[in-house]
Parts: structure tokens; C-alpha cells; sequence
């Protein structure tokens, strides 16, 4: 389970920094706080009961009270955040003067990204909160009334910057068509961490503990795709992130994402996104 909240505290902000390879050992859920993660460096996988998404760096990451996730690499590169945890009785007053809407928004759909300019802002005022908050730390002593004073107007303005600048990535992310049981949950999971490996429904439906046409039924009712087909949309996703990321060539790409024959990871490509992959790439990049 996901670490709570030190006894006796509403706040608190560390610095972390993990290796390429460090994963949940199992799904979690947020306890009884808000989490947010300003994410300096590496990609990561996140799956929630709602939606499915990668986090890149510039990314904030929200998530809500008694949220159940799961993280996985999505790229062998190390990853470090910040990462803040907050009551939600330490923004009772946030929301008494703006209203639960902007909180809502914010927690209801991760992760946010930012232009360069108010990236460089929103991490500044994270590094600013984090290193008030390690002084105080270092002192040994409880946070007087001018302390909280301040730590709460930092993290309100935080999120109201969130709120006003931060825009949904919704082009990577993976909205599920109903909430996600435990068990499909887990199915998703593992096709994340296997997604460049052949993966056959027999194998996912073991995972999840149900009979093949009982999971077929299941997973796609809650996720709103057949298995075969939300596994290559699943890798597609990957597919983007190394267009982008990357110059390997198109043939490289479909073939460390799993697909067996790039002509079919095209084909597919253009289906999903009305566009070959080359021209997405060229589009993306243009953009910059």
C-alpha cells in the first residue's frame, strides 16, 4: 500500500529519484491524501480505474484520495519527482474561496502539461516549496501558524497555476469506458509490462483469474475494446512516444513495440490516428 500521511502531519514534499526499472509491487491506492508528482526526469505508466496514461518530464502528475494505481516504467531511463501530499483538510479553505470545481479538475483529469515557459515556473515553485519545507524539517520543531501560513499559500497558488495553465493530455491517454475492476486492472498491467512480447488472451485472462470468454466479455465492457484490439492501441501508444522521442526508423520502432510485421504496425497506426506514423512524427515535431 502507498505510504499515508506521517502521523500528526498534513503536508509533506520530498525529492525522489528511482531507478528505470523500479514498479509497484502491487496495486496501490493513495490513502487519505492528494498526491501530486512534478515529474524532472524519465517516463512512467500510471493506471487508474478511469483512464490509463504516461507521464513524461514537465508533466504533473494528481492523484486523488483512496485512489487505486499502478506505476510501471515506460522507458529504461531513471525517473525523479517531486512529489507533494496534502490533506484535503489543508485545502478546506482553498475550496471555500474557489470552489471544489478547480480541485476536482485537476485531480479528475492527470497528468497536466505546460508550455516551456510556465513548466519552468511550476517546477520552480515546487523546488521553492520543497526547500522551505526542508528547513523547517531540519529545525526539529512543529510548524507554527506563520509556517503553515505560508506552505498553504504556496501549494494554493501551485494549484491554481495547475488549474489556469496546465492543459490535459488527453491524446495520450487511455480513457477506460467504465471503471476498471481489480482484476482487469491487473489484466492491464500486465499487458503493459509484456507489450513487446507475444500476448495471448489465455495468458491475460490466468492473470486475471477468469475463463477466457468470461474475461473477453468483461475487459471489454469496462475497457470499451476487444483484447486484441486494446493491446494495439496499447502499443501504439509506445509507438508515438518513440516517434517522438526518438530517430529509430519506423521498421525499429514496430518491432520493439511488439508488433511482428511493421507493414501491420502502420496499417494500424493509420486506423488510430488518421495519419501514417512519418507524418506524425513531422507534425509533432513542427509544432516545437
Amino acid at each position: 500500500m502507498a505510504l499515508p500521511l506521517p502521523h500528526g502531519k498534513n503536508f509533506i514534499i520530498t525529492h525522489r529519484k528511482l531507478s528505470g526499472t523500479f514498479e509497484m509491487p502491487s496495486m496501490e491506492v493513495a490513502s487519505d491524501h492528494y498526491a501530486l508528482g512534478f515529474i524532472i526526469h524519465g517516463d512512467r505508466k500510471v493506471i487508474t480505474p478511469t483512464m490509463s496514461y504516461v507521464l513524461h518530464a514537465g508533466y504533473v502528475n494528481a492523484i486523488a484520495p483512496f485512489l487505486y494505481h499502478r506505476t510501471i516504467p515506460a522507458s529504461s531511463d531513471y525517473y525523479e519527482s517531486y512529489l507533494i501530499k496534502f490533506s484535503p483538510d489543508l485545502v478546506s479553505d482553498f475550496n471555500a474561496a474557489f470552489g471544489s470545481k478547480i480541485l476536482d479538475g485537476i485531480f479528475k483529469h492527470p497528468p497536466k502539461h505546460f508550455s516551456k515557459e510556465d513548466e519552468a515556473k511550476i517546477f520552480n515553485l515546487a523546488a521553492i516549496l520543497l526547500e522551505m519545507y526542508d528547513a523547517r524539517e531540519a529545525t526539529g520543531l512543529p510548524a507554527d501558524s506563520a509556517t503553515i501560513f505560508k506552505f498553504k499559500n504556496l501549494l494554493f497558488t501551485i494549484l491554481s497555476f495547475i488549474a489556469d495553465r496546465g492543459t490535459d493530455d488527453i491524446e495520450k491517454s487511455i480513457v477506460h469506458t467504465s471503471p476498471l475492476s481489480e482484476p482487469i486492472m491487473e489484466a492491464v498491467y500486465y499487458m503493459e509490462k509484456n507489450y513487446k512480447k507475444p500476448i495471448k488472451i489465455e495468458e491475460v485472462a490466468a492473470v486475471s483469474g477468469y475463463s477466457v470468454s468470461y474475461f473477453s466479455r468483461i475487459f471489454h465492457a469496462q475497457l470499451g475494446h476487444p483484447f486484441s484490439e486494446y493491446l494495439c492501441i496499447t502499443r501504439l501508444k509506445h509507438v508515438q512516444n518513440l516517434l517522438l522521442t526518438t530517430d529509430m526508423s519506423v521498421t525499429d520502432i514496430s518491432l520493439e513495440c511488439g508488433f511482428s510485421y511493421p507493414g501491420n504496425m502502420t496499417a494500424c497506426f493509420k486506423k488510430e490516428f488518421a495519419m501514417t506514423p512519418l507524418q506524425f512524427r513531422k507534425r509533432q515535431r513542427t509544432k516545437k
